[in-house]
């Protein structure tokens, strides 16, 4: 009874690393639920997360929220406006690279502004279990308060899918203030959102011009 015991929970360890180790997932700041060492407990009611690598839809479903968990972390990392995120991605399969957004919230999620975008070569020529990194910086006259720091990423080659993760974050900046920038593009998420293709090819259309639409957005900060 003891050896079968210990069997189903080596192959639970199994199936679980397998199932964190495909596509990609925001690693630090730490993403809501991971199990990463360091990272703080899922709040109460919640469990990790052991598919955080997966995405949150394809272009006919919506799997999961856009943050993937809505209830945020208690604990939060905090940075300074202005400063530099090295945020870093545990790497599965990259799916050949594509778009990718970063953003950030006031209102858990209500109302995004895009404070970051690379589109085509995100991930590009990187290999699974391979380190990746990408510098993001807090605007400088971004308001103090706290707020959720959103990756996106549209994947090149694969189903046409939609990633997403959030990691729980607060801000010292100028008390009270307003963000200008897009509003988030979220494609390849259920039925009626903008469909990006499979991008491959150097030449192949990469749906670009859906990001060039993107809507203004301000987002203001009462001051306390």
């Amino acid at each position: 009874m003891l050896f079968k015991t210990a069997l189903s929970a080596i192959a639970m360890a199994v199936v679980c690393m397998s199932t964190v180790q495909a596509h990609v997932s925001l690693q630090s700041p730490c993403a809501r639920y991971r199990s990463t060492a360091g990272c703080p407990a899922p709040p109460p009611g919640q469990s990790v997360d052991y598919d955080i690598n997966s995405p949150i839809g394809t272009k006919d479903n919506i799997g999961a929220p856009i943050c993937k968990h809505t209830v945020p972390y208690a604990k939060r990392t905090v940075y300074n406006a202005g400063q530099t995120i090295q945020t870093s991605y545990a790497v599965g399969a990259p799916h050949g690279g594509g778009h990718c957004q970063w953003a950030l919230s006031y209102d858990n999620g209500k109302t995004w502004v895009v404070i970051k975008t690379i589109i085509r070569d995100c991930l590009k020529g990187v290999s699974g279990g391979q380190a990746y990194t990408v510098p993001v910086q807090i605007p400088a006259n971004a308001p103090s308060g706290k707020a959720t720091f959103q990756w996106i990423w549209n994947n090149a080659i694969g189903n046409r899918e939609l990633y997403s993760n959030c990691a729980d974050i607060e801000i010292k900046g100028k008390n009270g203030g307003s963000i200008k920038g897009v509003a988030p593009l979220y494609a390849n998420y259920g039925r009626g959102s903008v469909v990006i293709p499979e991008f491959g090819g150097a030449n192949s259309p990469d749906g670009r011009e859906h990001f060039d639409r993107r809507k203004p957005i301000t987002i203001t900060v009462k001051a306390a």
